[in-house]
């Protein structure tokens, strides 16, 4: 305040000699001296007001005081509660579905992750400081599992931390909800074949995140269980494709330990390189790998995964499945609200009659499975197994529009190709066999 009353009376005694240069007479000058002093005492009382009104004790101060106050409760009553830190924020989605096999309506979640759930809620917490226990709790309603991630992150120093709990697959470029961000979003309505088909689920365990590089390099792995933590013996890896019973030691009978990993490179604020693992055995053993790479830069989007897998037992005729898929996203934003998107997948299933990680060559749902002509029928070797799997190819074209800043519109054609006929066709009493199965989308997705 104070250097706004020397300011203020610098600024009027600098007129004076301004003044002083013009007049022609001393009287002349002698009045704008007098008018320029009452100028003055008119600005120094203004001052003087303004002075009282913020000092203390004034009611403008009583009021900073109190709403400071309220802040230092607030504050600590958050604290004490366990609610500082905390963040919780989440996804609903409505969407509708249909395609020219099962020829069905589906309104609800799009496709790709559990059956039934319609939204999202995630609940996050950081430690005041920033420094000590961090936890996530995911929950799906209405999903399979209910529990998406109950997962805990202890630091140990800025570059290590431990990892513990119920943590979502991290292979691939993909993630699982439909809310097209960063960290948890899927761009289109469904997911890519790999997703869905070449991967798991969720893991159980324990490990460890590491910061290498100056946080150009991440790394995190950890051992536990994958998928469900405890298999029993409803659970069968392998069918008989011709008289559908589980081929002899396919049961499962015991948990399968699991050892998971991910690398991640950032060249720089547009790239990534991504490369993964897991690898299980006991009672489920298989293998996969993925590597896959992102770049972004001003309104293009570019994906790309590489995926190798196998798994004992879960071949069409009880050998080893063996796959390779590759995919392909790109995006293009004709205007900042309107995105463009394209993907192409495809997957290598040929060996043993067929078979991935979620598909043991059984259902004629997906287009893979033992490789069959117009009849249905596929080719057997001596013992009535089959012998050549389906390779399944998709094209998936859409659209996104940012409605607002939480609300996304979302549109979508998906062409699923089989190299057999391997999708099965119901109407009515009548059954046929298809190389092709056409799907549309549309939803409308809010995230908070």
């Amino acid at each position: 305040m104070r250097f706004q009353k020397k300011l203020c009376v610098m600024a009027i005694a600098s007129l004076f000699p301004v003044a002083s240069a013009f007049a022609q007479t001393s009287a002349d000058t002698r009045k704008e001296i007098d008018a320029l002093k009452a100028q003055l005492k008119l600005l120094q009382d203004k001052l003087d007001v303004l002075s009282a009104a913020t000092g203390d004790g004034s009611p403008l101060s009583q009021q900073v005081n109190r709403l400071e106050q309220k802040l230092d409760l607030s504050e600590n009553t958050a604290e004490a509660s366990g609610f500082s830190g905390m963040k919780i924020n989440g996804v609903i989605e409505a969407a509708y579905k249909y395609n020219d096999v099962d020829k069905k309506h589906d309104f609800g979640a799009s496709a790709g992750y559990g059956v039934g759930e319609v939204g999202m809620i995630q609940l996050t917490k950081e430690s005041q400081d920033g420094e000590g226990i961090d936890w996530t709790l995911r929950l799906m309603p209405g999903g399979d599992p209910f529990v998406h991630e109950a997962s805990l992150s202890i630091p140990l120093n800025k570059e290590n931390r431990i990892i513990a709990g119920l943590i979502p697959d991290f292979q691939g470029y993909e993630y699982v909800f439909p809310n097209a961000t960063s960290t948890l979003g899927n761009q289109l309505i469904t997911h890519n074949a790999l997703y869905d088909l070449a991967g798991a689920t969720a893991y159980t365990g324990v490990g460890m995140s590491h910061v290498l590089n100056g946080g150009k390099v991440a790394l995190k792995w950890l051992v536990g269980n994958v998928d469900k933590g405890s298999d029993d013996k409803s659970i069968t890896f392998g069918t008989d494709p011709v008289s559908e019973e589980p081929f002899s030691g396919a049961a499962s009978n015991g948990s399968t330990l699991a050892v998971a990993y991910r690398m991640d490179y950032y060249p720089n604020d547009a790239t990534y390189f991504g490369l993964s693992g897991l690898h299980g055995s006991n009672n489920r053993s298989f293998n996969i790998m993925a590597l896959d790479a992102g770049y972004t830069r001003g309104d293009w989007q570019y994906n790309g995964q590489i995926t190798v897998g196998d798994m004992l037992r879960a071949a069409a005729n009880g050998g080893k499945a063996q796959w390779t898929g590759v995919s392909g996203f790109v995006s293009y934003k004709i205007v900042p609200r309107l995105q463009l998107m394209a993907r192409a997948d495809f997957i290598q299933n040929s060996a043993n009659g067929g078979g991935t990680y979620y598909d043991n060559g059984g259902a004629l749902l997906n287009g893979l499975g033992p490789e069959r002509n117009a009849a249905g029928e596929f080719a057997v070797d001596d013992l009535g197994y089959a012998t050549t799997g389906a390779n399944l190819t998709r094209l998936t074209l859409g659209t996104n529009y940012q409605i607002n800043a939480n609300t996304q519109w979302k549109t979508e054609y998906r062409l699923d190709q089989s190299s057999g006929y391997n999708f099965e066709v119901t109407d009515g009493d009548t059954t046929t066999y298809s190389k092709t199965k056409t799907s549309w989308g549309t939803s409308l997705v809010l995230s908070f």
